[in-house]
């Protein structure tokens, strides 16, 4: 406020110029280093410091719901009927490849493969006398027809042991049991279902990829997939197949991935989120510091030959700690002002310094 002493010119003279010169300091001391510099009457270019450009892989995710299971699953069905001698798993036990898990009364099918042993046993023998008489006691037709009575035998007692161990239901592979209400006692006929039996070491999960993104999706490619009931336990795998048609209603592509369950925590059926990692093209990575703001949006300073400035948009792509992905008119080995960038203008000669 200007204080005005009525009858006093003098006084009046003297404020006026006091405000004059507070209004004056005040401006050299909020305007810019460079205003204020050419105010000073210097012509000195202001200091900045500079980072190179590097050029780094644009990654895209892509997000995705899926439904798993098992990677091998089967329902254990009865080959031959007959009536239930022993259960010999529990629902939920694990189990190995090859390992007997029901067993039909066989009684009938074991004294078959008694029978052909003895009759294989018997044709043998027969064989045998042949081959240590000379060849002047046992006529060429008969030690033939000998011959041809042992294979007889042999293919007899195969078959009757085959007979035999289709009573016993084994497990095709390792993995975990379902549950069954059979019991011994049970009978069962040609294809009944007995349980069912999970691969769960790893888990196929199914899910669709938009068309704008089917090109890239490739076999291998890391993903990682949480469990929508479990939040925040996330598991890594990889692209196991992907399918080679768009489909024409959804316009989406089929994919799987495979994740592993070694402790068998993940339960097949599961609903899951997946994410994928899609590489794609390189683009500009510069620190965070260098990107500036004003009213058309993101850019950064460009140091020229001649150590000017130039203007170049921006727009961010990424951060990953300090350093941000950009898409910009940049390419590697351009210098762009890291710091002393705030009051620059475009054209403007600085002194650069490395950064």
């Amino acid at each position: 406020m200007i204080g005005i002493f009525p009858g006093s010119t003098r006084g009046y003279g003297q404020n006026v110029i006091y405000t004059a010169a507070v209004f004056l300091l005040a401006a050299s001391f909020f305007a810019p280093p460079a205003e204020a510099q050419r105010r000073r009457g210097g012509d000195e270019p202001p200091a900045i410091t500079f980072v190179d450009v590097s050029m780094r892989p644009r990654n895209d995710r892509v997000a995705a719901v899926g439904s798993s299971r098992a990677r091998q699953e089967v329902t254990l069905t009865a080959r031959v009927a007959g009536v239930v001698s022993d259960v010999l798993f529990e629902g939920g036990s694990k189990v190995s490849e090859d390992e007997p898990l029901l067993k039909l009364l066989s009684e009938p099918e074991a004294i078959a493969v008694e029978t052909a042993e003895a009759q294989r046993a018997q044709a043998f023998d027969t064989v045998e006398r042949y081959n240590q008489l000379s060849s002047g006691s046992i006529t060429r037709v008969a030690k033939s027809e000998a011959e041809t009575a042992l294979k007889v035998a042999d293919a007899a007692l195969r078959a009757a042991r085959y007979q035999l161990d289709q009573m016993t239901i084994r497990a095709p592979f390792a993995g975990v049991m379902g549950l069954t209400n059979l019991q011994p006692g049970d009978y069962v006929a040609v294809g009944d279902a007995i349980a069912t039996i999970d691969d769960r070491s790893t888990l196929i999960i199914e899910f669709t990829v938009p068309e704008a993104v089917a090109s890239s999706v490739k076999i291998g490619l890391p993903v990682r997939a949480n469990p929508i009931a479990r939040t925040g336990d996330v598991s890594n795998g990889k692209v196991q197949a992907v399918g080679t048609r768009i489909d024409p209603v959804s316009r989406t592509l089929r994919v799987r991935a495979e994740i592993p369950n070694t402790d068998l925590s993940l339960i097949p059926g599961s609903t899951f989120s997946v994410s994928i990692r899609l590489p794609g093209e390189e683009a500009p990575e510069l620190p965070g510091l260098a990107i500036q703001w004003d009213r058309a949006g993101a850019f950064v300073w460009r140091l020229t030959e001649e150590n000017t400035v130039e203007r170049v948009d921006a727009v961010i792509l990424a951060r990953n700690g300090d350093r941000v992905l950009v898409e910009a008119d940049l390419e590697a080995g351009d210098k762009v002002v890291h710091e002393g960038g705030g009051f620059l203008r475009a054209g403007q000669t600085v002194n650069p310094q490395n950064s």
